[in-house]
C-alpha cells in the first residue's frame, strides 16, 4: 500500500499534472511549479517520464533541469528523462534549454520510448511504456515500473509452514518458485481507460479521470472516473488514485458523486483523488 508519503503531486488540467513517487524516485510528467513545490526534494528525483508533449505536462521541465543544474545540491546528479519519440512539445522544450542556456551541459539523459519499449532503472526494475488514446498528432503513452519476483509453485501452495521450511532446506527456495514480472506502480497519462491487461496486478495505479459521466465527453481523449474504477477492478489493482478531475465541477458535489462511484463500482482496493496538490480519499465517508 503507497502511502500519501509516498506521493506528491499536483493536478489541474490544462493548467500542470506531475506525480512524484519517493520509493521509485520517479516523477511522472512536469508541469509547471514542479521544480518550486519539490523544493529541497528537487535533487531527489533520478527519473522521470513524460506522458506526452501538452504545455500542462512539460513546461515545468525546464524549471525542473535548471534548479538542479544551477542550485545548491547534487548538481551533477543524473536524470534519466523517458519520453515518447517523436514528441512536438519535448522537442520543444530541449529547444528552449539549448537556447536559454547556451553552452551548458546538463547530466541528463534523453530516453524516447514507444508502446511495448522499456528501459532500465536501476535494482533490477525496468520502466515499459504502452499505447494511450489522447488527443491525435501528439504520442502519449502510459508506464508501468515493473521488478523481478518469485511466486511458489502451485503444487507447494497447500503445504504448512514448517513442510514448505523443509522443502526449501531439501532442494532450494528457487526450485520451489517461478519467477514473474510485478507491476509496482502504472500511469495512464491523459488517456481513456486503460487495458486492464496493462496494468494487471499493480500495487498502485494513477489514472486519469477527466469527467465524471460519458455524457459531458465531446472527444474520445479523456477516461471517466466510472471507466478509470472500472479499469482498476478489472486489472486487480491495489491501490487507485484519480487525477485529472476537469475544474468545470464544484468540488464538494462531485467529490459526493465520486464517493457514490467508488461505493457502486465493485473495486476493493483503496481510492484517492489527486486535486490540485492534495490527495483526497475516496469513500462512503466522503464529505
Amino acid at each position: 500500500m503507497t502511502t500519501n508519503d509516498d506521493l506528491m503531486g499536483y493536478s489541474r488540467g490544462m493548467y500542470s499534472n506531475w506525480l512524484w513517487h519517493r520509493p521509485l524516485r520517479l516523477i511522472v510528467d512536469a508541469g509547471e511549479g514542479l521544480q518550486l513545490a519539490l523544493g529541497s526534494l528537487v535533487f531527489a528525483p533520478s527519473f522521470l517520464a513524460i506522458t506526452h508533449g501538452h504545455s500542462d505536462h512539460v513546461l515545468g521541465l525546464p524549471g525542473l533541469i535548471a534548479a538542479r543544474r544551477f542550485g545548491k545540491g547534487a548538481r551533477d546528479k543524473p536524470l534519466t528523462v523517458f519520453h515518447p519519440d517523436r514528441s512536438t512539445g519535448v522537442r520543444a522544450v530541449r529547444t528552449l534549454l539549448e537556447t536559454a542556456y547556451g553552452g551548458v551541459t546538463f547530466p541528463v539523459t534523453w530516453v524516447p520510448m514507444t508502446p511495448g519499449g522499456s528501459a532500465a532503472m536501476g535494482t533490477g526494475r525496468t520502466i515499459e511504456a504502452f499505447a494511450a488514446e489522447h488527443t491525435p498528432g501528439e504520442p502519449a503513452l502510459g508506464y508501468r515500473v515493473v521488478e523481478p519476483r518469485r511466486r511458489l509453485r502451485p503444487e507447494f501452495a497447500a503445504l504448512a509452514p514448517a513442510d514448505l521450511a523443509q522443502r526449501a532446506r531439501q532442494g532450494g527456495r528457487d526450485a520451489m518458485t517461478v519467477p514473474l514480472a510485478h507491476v509496482v506502480f502504472a500511469h495512464s497519462g491523459d488517456s481513456m481507460a486503460v487495458a486492464p491487461e496493462a496494468v494487471a496486478g499493480a500495487d498502485l495505479l494513477v489514472h486519469d479521470a477527466t469527467f465524471l459521466h460519458a455524457a459531458d465527453r465531446r472527444e474520445r481523449v479523456h477516461a471517466t472516473t466510472e471507466e478509470a474504477l472500472d479499469a482498476a477492478r478489472r486489472a486487480e489493482v491495489g491501490d487507485l488514485v484519480l487525477q485529472h478531475l476537469s475544474i468545470r465541477y464544484e468540488r464538494p458535489a462531485a467529490l459526493q458523486t465520486l464517493a457514490r462511484q467508488v461505493a457502486a463500482s465493485g473495486y476493493q482496493g483503496r481510492v484517492r483523488l489527486l486535486d490540485d496538490s492534495r490527495l483526497i480519499a475516496l469513500d462512503a465517508g466522503t464529505p
